[in-house]
C-alpha cells in the first residue's frame, strides 16, 4: 500500500471545498428564501453576502478548512496499516 502524499490531497480537498463554497454563495444570490444559506454564516464567523471582502474571507476560510480535512484524513489513511499490523499481528507490505 503507497502512502498517501500530503499536498495533492491537500490541494484537491481545497478546491473541492471552494467550489461547494462559490455554489451554495451563487444558490443563495439566485434563491435567498431558501433557508439553507443560513450554515453559511454558522460556518464562517462575520460572513455576510453583500461585500466582496467577505466573499474572499469565505473562499480563504473554505480553503483553510479543506486542508485541515486534508491533514486529519491523509494522517489517519497513512497511519491505518502499521494500526491494523499491531492490532491484528499481521505483516504489512513494506511502505
Amino acid at each position: 500500500m503507497t502512502k498517501l502524499p500530503y499536498l495533492r490531497t491537500m490541494f484537491a480537498t481545497c478546491m473541492l471545498f471552494q467550489t461547494i463554497y462559490v455554489i451554495c454563495v451563487l444558490l443563495w444570490l439566485g434563491y435567498p428564501e431558501l433557508k439553507g444559506h443560513a450554515l453559511l454564516t454558522a460556518i464562517f464567523p462575520n460572513f455576510t453576502l453583500i461585500t466582496v471582502g467577505s466573499f474572499i474571507y469565505g473562499l480563504i476560510a473554505s480553503m483553510v478548512y479543506g486542508w485541515i480535512a486534508a491533514i486529519i484524513f491523509v494522517f489517519f489513511y497513512n497511519l491505518w496499516p502499521t494500526w491494523s499490523a499491531a492490532i491484528l499481528g499481521t505483516k504489512t507490505a513494506s511502505l
